[in-house]
Parts: structure tokens; C-alpha cells; sequence
């Protein structure tokens, strides 16, 4: 038996590290030190997009009915409203709206309050004393409509601030778009916003939104969190993400063409990766814009035809890339 024993010491070398500091050396690009954002979280929906109203448009069940309308809920019970949805919407590529039956008339028959729905937003509504809010929705009715469109705070239901639409019968018969400023006289921080009524028939409502006035130079995103962000002093702004845009199936992916033009109209998707629906409000336009507005430069993400789990032929890629 015969055993080899070396020493450690007497075979590793000895290195010598030599650092010049007198030259300059290579420089760092200023573009090397940027922002990657990634819809995850609601980072952008429900984060950095000042939109209150989660589910805006009743369609997050996709374009099918019946849908799935949460985060709304009803207010009232099944003998005062019926709330339902279906295809009679006048936007082309958001069908869906919502019908509330209201079976209850007047102040006698109806709950205090009225009957309708409510949306908490995310994880409630920021609701700031004085600041100013644009509230727009579309509604038909059969019959006039005396609507409220109020913040509530979830104690005692305290009312935030409010406004009332009334209108005839002639007049809502057709979609018509509505609009308001509310002015909040209080402070609350898990507030939602909530349309009711007293008045017996059938009212449509479709694309709800609510946006603080108060946004980064007026284009939609939240002054705290653009200022986070602009404090990183990026020199790029990657969006509007990786796995989100190229989707667990293709069937979810991110579609850019879908996100740009009146908010209205866009068909929003869900995010299967992340398991959430997006409005698409914070679209490609957007994301260029808060691109702009931070100084950086747009780096945008678009898919080319893939996804975790399928992809397209090299030949069917164009619907997918084409501006």
C-alpha cells in the first residue's frame, strides 16, 4: 500500500493583481442604468395608472355573458334589483355591459340609499379632502333615470362626495356618455364608488371610471409614484413587461395594437400569467408617454408570436409585429 500525500502549499501559485488606476478606463454609457417595468402586482393597473375603478367596463370575464363583473358588487337585494349583464354595449369591441333590473320604486319601497352597484377600486379608493375627481360613464335606460354617483366610505356609509343624474326618458334611450368633477369633503382611504338609484326600471351601464384631476402633468400617472421612479433618474423605460407580455397562452397575450386609442374601445385581456384582468389603460401610448415625461428612453416590448405553452408559425408573425 502505498499512499501519495502532497503539500497544498508547495503546488498553488501565487498570484499578483495589478490595478492601474491613472488611466481613465472604459466608460460607462449613460443608457446603462434604466427602469424595467413589468405589469405584475398592479404595478400599472391599479399602481403608477391613476384609474380608481377596477373592471371599468363589466368585462372581465372576457367578451362572453354572462361576465365576470369583480370587483363590483350589488347594493340591494334580489327583491329590490336584478343586476345581469350582456352584448348590448355601443362600443364594438367591449359588447359587454351591465343591466340593473330595479324592481323597487321610490323612497318607500326602496333600502335607504337606493339600490345599485359599488366598486372598492383596489383595495379601496384613495379618496383625498379637496382633491377633485372626473367620474364618466355611459348609460340606457327604459324610462328616465335619476341616478347617484357618490365615494362612500365604508363607515356608516358616509358619503365622500356626490352628484346627481337625471334625465328623461327620450333622452336615454339611446347610449349616452355622462360626466362630472366630484370634489371630495373628506379624507378616506378605503372609499368606493357607487351608483344608485330609487327610481323603478331598466338602466345599462357601461365603462365607469374614475381618475384623480391631480396627475402628473394631467396625462394619468400618480405624481408619488412617477416621482419614485423619476428619482432612479433612468436613462430607459423597458415596458410594459416580460412574462406579461408574452403570456402563459397566446390566447392572453399582450396584443400592443389593442392598447392604444380611446380607452373606451379597448378591449382589455386577462393577464394569465399573473392572474389578473387589465383594462389596458395604461397601454403602449402610455407607457411612451411616461417614457417621455421621465427623459428616457422608450424600450418597448411587443410579442412576436409566442407564449409559455404555444407559438405561431414564422409565417403568421405579422399580425403579431406589424405597426
Amino acid at each position: 500500500m502505498s499512499v501519495a500525500v502532497c503539500s497544498i502549499a508547495d503546488v498553488t501559485p501565487t498570484s499578483t493583481l495589478i490595478v492601474d488606476a491613472r488611466g481613465s478606463g472604459r466608460r460607462i454609457p449613460d443608457t446603462f442604468l434604466g427602469a424595467f417595468f413589468e405589469e405584475i402586482n398592479h404595478a400599472g393597473a391599479g399602481g403608477l395608472w391613476a384609474e380608481l375603478v377596477r373592471n371599468r367596463g363589466f368585462e372581465a370575464g372576457g367578451p362572453n355573458v354572462p361576465s365576470n363583473i369583480y370587483p363590483w358588487s350589488i347594493i340591494g337585494d334580489d327583491s329590490t334589483i336584478r343586476v345581469s349583464t350582456d352584448r348590448t354595449s355601443c362600443f364594438e369591441r367591449n359588447k359587454v355591459a351591465l343591466r340593473m333590473n330595479v324592481l323597487c320604486n321610490g323612497p318607500k319601497s326602496c333600502p335607504p340609499g337606493g339600490v345599485g352597484i359599488s366598486n372598492p377600486g383596489y383595495w379601496g379608493m384613495n379618496i383625498e379632502k379637496a382633491q377633485k375627481y372626473k367620474v364618466i360613464f355611459y348609460v340606457k335606460a327604459r324610462g328616465a333615470i335619476d341616478l347617484d354617483v357618490s365615494f362612500v366610505g365604508p363607515e356608516n356609509g358616509e358619503k365622500l362626495a356626490s352628484n346627481k343624474f337625471r334625465a328623461s326618458e327620450l333622452y336615454v334611450s339611446k347610449w349616452r356618455r355622462m360626466e362630472t368633477i366630484l370634489e371630495a369633503k373628506a379624507t378616506n382611504h378605503k372609499a368606493s364608488l357607487q351608483i344608485t338609484t330609487s327610481t323603478g326600471g331598466v338602466v345599462w351601464l357601461d365603462q365607469v371610471s374614475a381618475i384623480p384631476l391631480d396627475t402628473y402633468k394631467g396625462h394619468g400617472f400618480r405624481k408619488d409614484l412617477f416621482q419614485m421612479v423619476a428619482d432612479l433618474k433612468p436613462k430607459f423605460f423597458r415596458f410594459p413587461g416580460g412574462c406579461y407580455v408574452e403570456g402563459d397562452y397566446l390566447r392572453n397575450a399582450f396584443r400592443w395594437k389593442d392598447t392604444v386609442g380611446p380607452w373606451e374601445e379597448r378591449p382589455g385581456h386577462f393577464g394569465d400569467v399573473w392572474d389578473y384582468w387589465t383594462d389596458d389603460g395604461f397601454g403602449f401610448f402610455e407607457g411612451l408617454q411616461l417614457a417621455e415625461d421621465l427623459g428616457a428612453l422608450p424600450v418597448w416590448v411587443f410579442n412576436n408570436g409566442i407564449s409559455f405553452h404555444d407559438e405561431v408559425n414564422t409565417s403568421d408573425i405579422m399580425p403579431f409585429v406589424r405597426v
